[in-house]
């Protein structure tokens, strides 16, 4: 008798939700504005305003970023002191226990604290040249996992190694691939800077500098503009500036004096013997014995 197998439940692919991780200023100016209106730590009640976003990203939004509580400054002595007292009497391990008793200050905030500045086992001496070494052979294996790379050190924190792997190490990688010679930086060498007050050069007096202005050649003066331009003034007054052509061949003509006696007679004389000048610059016509005008 075959007995009868057990009912089978059909698995289904479980559908992958994407959220939307990036906050808006929108988004920040609403959360700030519903926590100032009802403060709540029921973050999913908050889901309804914001779509895409989990009330886990809501609640740390707000207690880690826009929280006006939250203090971002730098630390005082006496939250240091009460870091190190907790850490001696605590361990580190509850940061988010210490966090309590630092208003303003997160967990993260206490043990990076700790953890960069405040341990009196980390190492803070230059990097070697053997230690870049095995964090360029740890970071092919590992990555940008710093947590664990550190563990290889000793002394040497997370945020130690991931900074002298940023600032350093990946960029002089990347010049060598590239075969360019990394330029230098930094202060001037010592050897170069004055050692005194006396190695440093002095100015130059005033009356040095006057002194040399008046000893230097004076340049050659060349025409201006305005006099390359002038233009020669006619009047009736002066001399023409054009060459004065030849006299006439048939005789010179001087002015007559006019008079009422001779008023018919100097009517009836050709406009070129009137006025010397004129009789230069006119040309002469062909005289006409067919064309006799009187006035």
């Amino acid at each position: 008798m075959e007995t009868a197998l057990a009912p089978t439940r059909q698995r289904q692919k479980a559908v992958s939700r994407t959220h939307n991780n990036k906050w808006s200023a929108e988004d920040d100016a609403l959360l700030q504005k519903l926590m100032t209106e009802e403060p709540t730590d029921n973050w999913p009640s908050l889901l309804p305003y914001f779509p895409g976003k989990t009330a886990t990203q809501i609640g740390e939004r707000w207690c880690k970023v826009l929280d006006p509580k939250l203090i971002k400054g730098s630390w005082t002595r006496e939250e240091d002191e009460m870091i190190i007292k907790f850490v001696q009497e605590n361990g580190t391990k509850n940061w988010k226990k210490l966090a309590e008793i630092l208003p303003g200050r997160l967990g993260k905030q206490c043990r990076e604290r700790w953890r960069n500045h405040l341990d009196p086992n980390v190492n803070r001496s230059p990097w070697t040249p053997e230690e870049d070494k095995l964090l360029i052979q740890l970071h092919e294996k590992y990555g940008n996992q710093w947590v664990k790379i550190s563990e290889m050190f000793n002394g040497r924190s997370d945020n130690c190694v991931k900074n002298r792997w940023n600032s350093t190490l990946k960029k002089q990688i990347l010049y060598d691939q590239l075969g360019i010679q990394r330029p230098k930086r930094g202060r001037p060498s010592l050897q170069k800077m004055p050692k005194s007050a006396d190695d440093i050069p002095k100015p130059p007096k005033l009356e040095e500098i006057a002194a040399e202005i008046q000893n230097e050649p004076k340049p050659p003066a060349t025409p201006t503009l305005a006099s390359s331009l002038q233009t020669p003034v006619f009047s009736p007054f002066l001399k023409s500036p054009f060459p004065q052509p030849s006299p006439s061949l048939d005789k010179d003509v001087t002015p007559m004096q006019w008079s009422p006696s001779l008023r018919e007679d100097q009517f009836s004389l050709s406009p070129n013997l009137i006025f010397n000048g004129l009789s230069l610059f006119s040309p002469k016509l062909p005289s006409n014995p067919n064309n006799n005008i009187s006035l």
